[in-house]
């Protein structure tokens, strides 16, 4: 999902001096590449290298351009670096690996080359990705946004099993183009009808789309045990305690963390706190009237985060 404009930079030298939280403050603003070993990690490098660092991971089938607008903002007091996840957007391709605790790895190694501990934001399976990479290295992690990721296992397969037709159509659309054009046409006539649905939207998935590894919804449809191993969010929960704001929006329009799961947070846990948006659904800042709330809710929680 590779937005025009913005020059690949492949890193050459050591990793760990392109991410230092350096006292001589350099203002970055560029597309690199990250080793994780496994795979290489495409990620934007935008802002003063003497501020603290913040860690943007997109939802699935995506890419880090969905924090595009918020990214500006958000660099005034943190030095950002999103990522595209392996198998998105110009992220290398590992055929039939994607599971959570792949993209945790991948994650964790680029945490773990910064010279400081990072706030770490994650919408959908990012936030899932976000709640993983926490548990493992606690001390990298300096506080967590997740927006509308499933909390429990059930509320996570009910949405997967009420998601895979979608998952198909995507799949079937993308299978059937020969170029990123025919496929934007493709979704443009399939979501005609859809509320919401802007040719800014289908351009942008369009190209997420087209840079998509065919195999990343394998194991999310056919080995959701597997998928998922690894998480247990209560668990996971119970060893994190960084402050944690969590971002719904209604439920009413396709939000997907549940009712009972906002309770058992509130009730269970004082390091989190809780936000909804209203007027939109899980896609969050990426719808129009989401962008201004959500923005505020995060930055009024990184304001609250002791230096």
């Amino acid at each position: 999902m590779a937005l025009a404009g913005v020059a690949l930079e492949t890193l050459t030298g050591a990793f760990s001096s392109e991410l230092s939280w350096a006292a001589t403050e350099v203002r970055m603003q560029q597309e690199s590449i990250f080793d994780a070993g496994k795979v290489k990690i495409n990620y934007l490098d935008y802002g003063s290298s003497s501020d603290e660092p913040m860690i943007m991971l997109h939802g699935g089938a995506w890419c880090w351009q969905e924090y595009l607008t918020l990214i500006p903002s958000l660099s005034q007091k943190r030095h950002v670096y999103a990522l595209d996840l392996r198998g998105n957007g110009r992220s290398g391709w590992t055929p039939e690996h994607y599971r959570l605790k792949d993209f945790k790895d991948d994650n964790v190694e680029f945490v773990r080359r910064l010279n400081a501990p990072t706030v770490l934001a994650g919408h959908s399976v990012g936030g899932v990705i976000a709640l993983m990479v926490a548990e493992q290295c606690p001390e990298k992690v300096k506080a967590l946004i997740i927006e509308d990721s499933p909390v429990s296992l059930d509320n996570y397969k009910r949405i997967i099993e009420s998601g895979r037709d979608m998952f198909g159509i995507w799949l079937e659309l993308k299978r059937s183009a020969k170029s990123e054009l025919e496929l934007s046409l493709a979704l443009a006539d399939k979501f005609k009808n859809y509320p919401g649905v802007t040719s800014t939207w289908i351009m942008f998935f369009a190209r997420c789309l087209w840079l998509l590894d065919p195999t990343f919804f394998n194991a999310l449809l056919y080995d959701f045990d597997g998928f998922i191993q690894g998480y247990d969010c209560k668990t996971i929960l119970a060893k994190i305690k960084c402050p944690i704001l969590f971002i719904r929006g209604e439920k009413e329009l396709g939000a997907v963390m549940t009712d009972d799961e906002i309770s058992w947070l509130k009730q269970n846990f004082s390091n989190v706190s809780c936000a909804q948006i209203n007027g939109v659904g899980h896609l969050l800042h990426l719808q129009d009237q989401g962008q201004a709330p959500v923005l505020a809710e995060m930055m009024a929680f990184l304001g609250r985060i002791p230096k």
